[in-house]
């Protein structure tokens, strides 16, 4: 049995993590401000009760390296969704500093969860900031890993916002309009292939004295449908017969507002500008489609079908993007 650490144990993937860590027989450290799941499902409330938690403080160095000492691994999935008073960039230095102090505390392995294709100069302010990131892990002495997803759906609607939230608008309006040709592609990974990828790249069981290698991997699902596909697909999953159309000549600022209404009426944010933008700008793929284990996880569009034949794939709108 190790001693092991995760930044939002509680949270999205990092339940799941969690729970496969338990079952392993490992100790497990939760790094959030969150003392209990933000889910029932991926972990129960008997496997929490086994977590112990101590506060994500950035600004408390020593408390994070008491809390760090003994782990031998570290799972760094923090990260701001928007910058609403916060920046990429910020965010990006806490992760270094968090680095930094688990390597003075003695963590043998950091692995923490980047996105496809990010660059430090990219145009997208967050992936440059994940990308910093990346960047103060791969200067420290240290070995790590890095998990490259562009989306992660799950079992419930809380999970797979963008596509429960399709759904609600293909049920309930006549045309459904995309930016640009719908060329655009998009290749998630079930958040249960996430985390048993992120337990891989921990390299818990590698031999006792040796270094495991660093890695770079793509944490990317096997289909990687159009939007055109996609949404036509959702649509048939869920019996709508709304037009799913792209034009070629509306942009993503154009369809951004023309969701406006939408946000009035459910009071949250159907779709965010930032969001589609990226969506829109062909880096939502694997970097390295052949690799092998990208086959073996779960396809996304049987999980559609799958989840509308069951009744799940769903009627009421999900907020939760604010």
């Amino acid at each position: 049995m190790k001693r092991v650490a995760v930044t939002g144990a509680f949270s999205y993937t990092g339940r799941y993590l969690s729970k496969l860590l338990l079952e392993k027989g490992h100790s497990v450290v939760n790094l959030s401000s969150r003392s209990t799941p933000i889910a029932s499902s991926g972990l129960s409330s008997e496997e929490a009760q086994r977590i112990s938690t101590y506060p994500l403080d950035f600004s408390n160095e020593l408390l994070l390296g008491k809390a760090l000492e003994g782990s031998s691994v570290l799972w760094c999935t923090y990260w701001i969704r928007f910058e609403r008073g916060d920046t990429f960039a910020a965010a990006a230095q806490r992760c270094a500093r968090l680095f930094e102090v688990a390597r003075q505390a003695g963590v043998q392995r950091i692995v923490f969860t980047s996105h496809t294709h990010s660059t430090v100069d990219s145009p997208f302010s967050y992936i440059a900031g994940k990308a910093q990131a990346v960047e103060a892990l791969r200067s420290l002495d240290v070995s790590y890993a890095v998990a490259r997803p562009c989306g992660i759906f799950g079992d419930t609607a809380q999970e797979s916002i963008l596509m429960n939230n399709a759904a609600w608008v293909l049920r309930r309006s006549p045309l459904f309009l995309l930016a640009g040709d719908g060329q655009q592609r998009f290749q998630p990974i079930h958040v249960r292939d996430m985390a048993q990828l992120l337990l891989e790249l921990g390299q818990l069981d590698y031999p006792s004295g040796s270094t495991p290698p660093n890695e770079e991997v793509d944490a990317c699902g096997p289909d990687a449908p159009t939007a055109l596909e996609l949404f036509k697909h959702i649509g048939r999953s869920v019996g709508s017969r709304a037009m799913v159309l792209a034009p070629g000549i509306l942009s993503t600022r154009l369809v951004t507002q023309m969701t406006k209404p939408i946000n009035w009426i459910t009071g949250d944010i159907l779709l965010d500008g930032d969001d589609l933008d990226l969506l829109a700008s062909g880096l939502t793929v694997a970097e390295r489609p052949d690799d092998p284990r990208i086959a073996s996880r779960r396809s996304l569009m049987t999980w559609i079908l799958w989840r509308s034949w069951v009744g799940v794939l769903w009627g009421a709108f999900m907020v939760g993007q604010r």
